[in-house]
């Protein structure tokens, strides 16, 4: 499974526009090609998330990067050229831990007798707990239970709750580092060009060409 993620740059409302074009775009060619697309915006009006399943990211990594809209609007009486940037980033889903987070051979359990109010029972039984998780150098210790079964399964479970943290924590990172390395939202940055006064699309990495029409309409394919 991967995600696409399509975010407007320079260009105000005119890169909003081209975002939500490349979307489409996007979405006809899986329709094509038979793939399933689930298609959200996280942030309304900006950011698109496409989620495909079972599609691998290597078939549509030659989408991203920064595609540049050059276009002239009706509205410019000077007949200006403008242009509007807008990224896509091809993400794999992070995955989520086949294993249990927590191994009981990283783990190393001590007792010890509780300490304050609780009772007779508490403070000359060993019904503390202190739980090492030796991977990661988390200590935690509860003492509050009034058993030891009751502290060791509060202990557990605030262990799995930061290492579950921990676990998103570093998912997010790598998904960053993946984006910043494939987009840049600079007017000067491009992957693609856009050219409406053409009606041409130019993949500048291949060399690649396609009519605007086309493209819109998801025929990126050679034999579409």
């Amino acid at each position: 499974m991967c995600f696409v993620e399509i975010r407007p740059g320079e260009g105000g409302a005119d890169a909003l526009a081209f975002a939500a074009e490349l979307a489409d775009t996007i979405a006809a060619w899986a329709a094509r090609r038979g793939w399933p697309v689930d298609r959200a915006a996280t942030d309304p009006g900006r950011t698109i998330v496409m989620t495909m399943a079972g599609v691998p990211v290597t078939q549509l990594a030659w989408l991203s990067g920064t595609h540049r809209l050059q276009h002239q609007p009706r509205n410019d009486r000077r007949g200006r050229r403008h242009t509007s940037t807008a990224t896509v980033a091809v993400m794999p889903q992070p995955a989520r831990p086949a294993a249990p987070l927590i191994q009981e051979e990283d783990l190393r359990v001590q007792t010890m007798r509780g300490r304050g109010r609780g009772g007779q029972r508490k403070n000359k039984v060993e019904t503390a707990v202190r739980l090492h998780h030796l991977p990661t150098g988390i200590v935690i210790t509860r003492t509050s239970g009034r058993s030891q079964a009751a502290n060791l399964a509060s202990a557990r479970a605030d262990l799995e709750h930061r290492l579950r943290l921990n676990a998103e924590r570093q998912s997010q990172r790598i998904t960053d580092h993946l984006r910043r390395t494939q987009v840049h939202s600079e007017r000067s940055a491009k992957t693609f060009t856009h050219n409406t006064q053409r009606s041409q699309v130019t993949d500048h990495t291949t060399g690649q060409r396609w009519s605007l029409r086309a493209w819109r309409q998801g025929r990126l394919d050679p034999d579409q």
